[in-house]
């Protein structure tokens, strides 16, 4: 059997017509991005791929995929962004999207969606595991195996380490935030995650410097600091140590190969 989907955090956004936004490449190990274009356009870009989604379309973001979100100063546009845990991936944890026949519908969809979440337990909800359900429904590919996922505390503890892996480590407060002594937290995390906490860490840091490598034009000194190193000598010695390469060295394969294609 497989497990309901849970809601994590929901956000609406308006962008003004005078203003423009863009949310870098990142990323969410744990939950997948379910994002819905209620007006105007967004390029999303990802795979080193661009797509412009238009007008009512909903896309499945699946958990672990970078992807990066423009929306130019071309008129009000308005959106809506999910993250939830869910036990079915798309074929491949490729980007599905579509555009429903029934906007005004999942506009309601969502709006009720954001109530329910102010609740106590919104997952526990049987309106939210419906809703979701529906949203899924909608927008998912022909087929999907069913995966297993890690636990919903699991889960929110591995994307807020993920989200913050740049900031200083403190296995203090990451235990702290769970319930748990360092100790026990330690213990549980390996045995869930594989990796100890700092070494989940430390790929999430390593993870990140590719993408930002492979993706951006920054300096391997401004990449350092956007990966939580202090300095571009303590950066190049870890990303050595992990990858088996420099970072001038990783970029200048990757070009290389891209070259060839």
């Amino acid at each position: 059997m497989t497990r309901d989907f849970e809601l994590q955090a929901i956000e609406s956004k308006t962008v003004a017509t005078t203003q423009s936004v863009h949310i870098p490449l990142h990323r969410h190990q744990q939950l997948a991005e379910w994002l819905w274009v209620e007006s105007g356009e967004l390029e999303l870009t990802a795979n080193a791929e661009c797509m412009t989604l238009g007008p009512g379309a909903l896309a499945l973001i699946p958990p672990g995929q970078w992807h990066a979100l423009s929306f130019s100063s071309n008129g009000e546009q308005r959106y809506q962004r999910l993250l939830v845990t869910h036990p079915l991936e798309s074929v491949n944890d490729t980007i599905c999207f579509t555009y429903p026949t029934h906007p005004a519908f999942l506009a309601s969809v969502l709006d009720e969606l954001g109530r329910e979440l102010q609740q106590v337990c919104p997952d526990s909800s049987r309106p939210v595991q419906l809703l979701l359900n529906w949203l899924y429904a909608a927008a998912k590919p022909p087929s999907a195996p069913v995966q297993t996922v890690a636990s919903s505390k699991t889960a929110r503890i591995l994307h807020q380490m993920e989200e913050t892996c740049h900031l200083p480590f403190s296995l203090e407060s990451i235990a702290a935030a769970s319930g748990l002594s360092k100790f026990h937290f330690s213990r549980h995390f390996k045995e869930s995650v594989g990796q100890t906490p700092l070494q989940f860490v430390i790929s999430c840091r390593m993870e990140r410097a590719r993408q930002l490598l492979l993706a951006s034009e920054q300096s391997v000194s401004d990449i350092a600091g956007l990966c939580g190193y202090k300095s571009a000598t303590q950066f190049h010695a870890a990303f050595t140590r992990h990858s088996g390469s420099t970072p001038k060295r990783f970029r200048e394969q990757q070009q290389n190969l891209g070259a060839k294609r």
